[in-house]
């Protein structure tokens, strides 16, 4: 298994032994995370919600095996990202909208609830805890039917739920998390030193993709 030793420390709490994909996160990067309170979360290809929520340990309020409306992103690629470890939900008050053009702006992604849900496994493999009790969290990067978004949140039992709403809605309780994609495909000599996004840093070196 090709991964940096960092990342099978990580993700081996949450997945095991699994046959996991290289991390495309140097080590450099992955040394930083401690002093820039972000968590590496992986996200295998093709895990379901419902074997997620599983995984998790997590009870949910909607029948997810029926549930057609919820849109995910990026389901058949072994995923590798990094996230706030915060227990809240940053940008609070801001709608879904204005986070989004905030997230954009900085060259970073948003949730969406396979995202979300192996990072609640990682946060808990991390603190033995549940993030986002009693907050709602815009995920950003799904869909709900046609142009509504998902927020979810933990209530006080535990249960996370989940609503499509609507992305102008705010409110003092609902934020919004970010997610940093890799830079890189794979860790090479000359990728190692492109820049990673970085949560409240515009950089245009740090986009995907630009113009001179």
């Amino acid at each position: 298994m090709a991964t940096t030793t960092r990342a099978e420390q990580s993700v081996q709490r949450v997945f095991g032994n699994a046959d996991l994909s290289s991390c495309p996160f140097t080590e450099y990067e992955l040394a930083e995370l401690t002093e820039t309170g972000e968590l590496l979360v992986h996200l295998p290809a093709k895990i379901s919600v419902s074997e997620l929520c599983e995984l998790c340990d997590v009870r949910i309020n909607i029948a997810v095996e029926h549930e057609n409306l919820i849109r995910n992103v990026m389901v058949d690629e072994d995923q590798w990202f990094i996230t706030s470890a915060a227990p809240r939900p940053e940008l609070l008050y801001q709608s879904g909208t204005s986070a989004r053009r905030i997230y954009e702006d900085e060259g970073l992604h948003g949730m969406d609830l396979r995202r979300y849900l192996a990072f609640v496994a990682t946060y808990q493999a991390h603190t033995g805890a549940l993030p986002d009790q009693t907050y709602w969290t815009f995920l950003l990067s799904g869909r709900y039917d046609r142009s509504g978004v998902s927020i979810v949140g933990f209530d006080p039992h535990g249960v996370l739920s989940h609503h499509g709403w609507m992305r102008d809605f705010r409110a003092k309780f609902a934020g919004s998390r970010y997610v940093v994609l890799p830079p890189r495909i794979e860790v090479t000599d000359e990728t190692s030193t492109l820049a990673r996004a970085r949560r409240g840093r515009r950089d245009s070196a740090a986009l995907e993709a630009t113009t001179d």
